[in-house]
């Protein structure tokens, strides 16, 4: 993205249990392979021998079927301490067995907090339920935070219909652009970054800003020198910030900001950190150009890099070659980190290792000032083509599906909506819309 001919960016993306190589559920919270559903929201039927829901009752207080140690005991519909959900284990008796990596239903759904699922890592495992939320009406319990099941509800999904044309949904005046843009669940809003154009000195000013859909926008942070956003795997908004160089979390409700990090290993502070993405383990991978750096400030670090930071908040450097590193996002199931080279015209990607770290970057694709991007539950990804005011679809294999029109100074991308199926664009200081046939993540 530009800011008076200075470009800027952010997107983010992550989270998803249900993806291609994961199994899940149907909506009605019970389903788990061939065996029974969970019990009733009010304690009643565990899971049935034969899979149905008509198996022997437990008591009140210890509700739907017992699911791993993860879970919660809370009257009516939770948890007990019993039968394993792990890799192939039985869930309670009778239940079918669980294939690893599988997911327990949509409205009812167990997921260990904040681990994997199987074998493969998956995005947002762990993470609260979307749209259903927390407590489920089945009597399911979700861990809180990220994306679950609600997001990708099992494949095979079609090809995206690209054939329509965004609708726009807030259209600001001003000086300024709208970046980041992230879809909040539990709120049912839109989030993005609303950045003024008309000053570089000594920094662009930013706020964090909220759609209800249709197209009512508020001012949830007045002052947060932020641009790209996306969701920590406990559900809060995270934010990559110019301001103070670094990685913050964001508190719409209090209007508050809070640095988690802006140095580097070495003690250095960061460019201008423009978008990123977390991995269900809460592995933080963002791009730092100079875009924002402002007029008073100068690079301590030299570089313009993408960086990994893991729980534990240790930073290391992924790469360094990029002339100006942009949009980043993970593949649904995390085994790939894809990233813009603004000023190179190409997205390039890395093979991501099980504890997150970055090798054999190649070449994936050239796409004219690559911006913000978003993936949907195929893996496709949607990519906002700046200067041409578009959003190029990929495929996971680096095909060209086909593009969005929109205008220019297309910036982000993000899917929401009660389905996940509504592509919200940033573009200028406007918001559009798409519905699509296919849902996809929030940032």
């Amino acid at each position: 993205m530009w800011t008076n001919g200075l470009r800027i960016g952010g997107k983010l993306a992550f989270f998803a249990v249900c993806v291609s190589c994961v199994s899940c559920s149907g909506d009605s919270g019970g389903s788990n392979g061939n065996g029974g559903s969970l019990g009733a929201s009010t304690g009643g039927s565990s899971l049935g021998s034969a899979g149905g829901s008509t198996g022997g009752n437990a008591p009140s207080g210890f509700g739907g079927s017992a699911v791993g140690a993860a879970g919660t005991v809370l009257t009516g519909g939770a948890l007990g301490t019993g039968g394993n959900v792990g890799e192939g284990g039985t869930v309670a008796t009778g239940g079918g067995a669980v294939a690893t990596g599988g997911v327990i239903g949509n409205t009812g759904g167990i997921f260990a907090t904040g681990g994997s699922l199987g074998g493969a890592s998956n995005k947002s495992t762990g993470g609260s339920q979307s749209n259903t939320g927390g407590l489920a009406n089945s009597g399911g319990v979700t861990a809180i935070g990220g994306k679950s099941g609600g997001i990708c509800p099992g494949g095979p999904y079609p090809a995206p219909v690209l054939s329509g044309t965004p609708t726009r949904v807030y259209n600001a005046t001003g000086n300024g652009l709208f970046e980041g843009t992230v879809w909040d669940s539990n709120a049912g809003v839109l989030f993005f970054s609303n950045m003024s154009t008309g000053s570089t000195n000594p920094v662009v000013p930013s706020q964090v800003q909220k759609l209800t859909p249709p197209g009512t926008v508020d001012v949830a942070v007045t002052d947060s020198g932020t641009n790209g956003l996306a969701l920590d795997v406990d559900g809060s908004l995270l934010a990559c910030s110019h301001k103070v160089q670094g990685i913050v979390r964001v508190n719409p409700a209090a209007g508050t900001v809070s640095t988690l990090l802006n140095t580097d290993s070495n003690g250095k502070h960061f460019n201008s950190p423009n978008d990123l993405t977390v991995r269900s383990d809460g592995t933080i991978y963002f791009t730092d150009p100079d875009y924002q750096l402002g007029s008073s400030r100068t690079s301590e670090t030299g570089t313009k890099g993408i960086y990994r930071v893991t729980p534990a908040r240790q930073v290391s450097l992924v790469d360094g070659t990029f002339g100006e590193p942009n949009g980043v996002v993970l593949s649904p199931d995390e085994s790939t980190l894809y990233v813009a080279d603004t000023t190179g015209n190409a997205i390039r990607k890395f093979t991501l290792a099980s504890d997150g770290t970055a090798s054999g970057k190649v070449n994936f694709a050239t796409i004219t000032t690559p911006d913000g991007v978003a993936v949907d539950c195929a893996g496709n990804l949607y990519w906002a083509s700046n200067t041409p005011g578009k959003v190029i679809v990929f495929s996971p294999s680096g095909t060209q599906l086909g593009s969005i029109t929109v205008v220019t100074d297309a910036t982000n991308v993000a899917f929401g909506g009660t389905d996940r199926k509504t592509l919200y664009i940033s573009a200028g200081m406007a918001i559009y819309s798409l519905a699509l046939n296919v849902p996809g993540y929030p940032y």
